[in-house]
Formats: C-alpha cells, sequence, structure tokens
C-alpha cells in the first residue's frame, strides 16, 4: 500500500516539475530504488501507472536503476553488496556492517515535452 502513497507524491513531483519548465507532459520518471528499502519497482511502476491516469505524467516511461545494499568492513574499509547470507568482507573475512547503500528510495529526476 506505501507503494500508491509513493507514487501519488512522485507524480506530484512531474507536475510541478513539468510546469515549472512550462511544459505540457512528463514524457519519463526516473527513479532510484535500493534493494533494501522496502518499496517493490515493479509494485511503484503499476502504482505510478495506475494514479497517473489523468495528470501530465500519464503515459510516461517510469526508469528505475536499482541499488544493491552494500556493506562496509569495519577493519579493512572495503565496501561490498550484501549476499544472502554471507555478511563476510571478501578481502578480509571480517562480518561487515550495514550501511545507508542500498536503503534509497527517492526521484532521480524527469524528462519533459
Amino acid at each position: 500500500m506505501h507503494e500508491h502513497h509513493e507514487a501519488c507524491h512522485i507524480i506530484e513531483h512531474g507536475e510541478e516539475e513539468a510546469k515549472r519548465l512550462g511544459k505540457s507532459r512528463v514524457t519519463k520518471i526516473k527513479l532510484v530504488i535500493g534493494e533494501n528499502s522496502g518499496f517493490d519497482p515493479e509494485a511503484v511502476k503499476m502504482n505510478i501507472e495506475l494514479a497517473s491516469e489523468g495528470t501530465m505524467c500519464e503515459d510516461a516511461e517510469v526508469e528505475v536503476r536499482y541499488v544493491r545494499t552494500m556493506l562496509k568492513c569495519p577493519d579493512c574499509g572495503e565496501m561490498f553488496p550484501r549476499k544472502p547470507f554471507h555478511y563476510e568482507c571478501p578481502h578480509c573475512g571480517t562480518e561487515g556492517v550495514p550501511t545507508d547503500i542500498g536503503k534509497e528510495m527517492g526521484i532521480d529526476g524527469f524528462e519533459c515535452e
């Protein structure tokens, strides 16, 4: 359900951006969604499609840049992607700690005409 709320928020921002630029419609919505954000990219896309009917964002292409969750080694500082059930640093073997990389959910930009 939070995907619908977020979709409405994205559409509002898209319309504001198109108006600011003096354009009549949004043709592309660019998003960044992290693996550990709690958002399903396909559900977000579907909700944007449904919620955008009759708006300046109707029929806009939705492009998602997916960000893998990254861990950081507390010993050697290596950043590495989280793998299911494997949290060891590939460089030194120490268990990695969570970072904010992969928790993103946001707008990366709009294209308008």
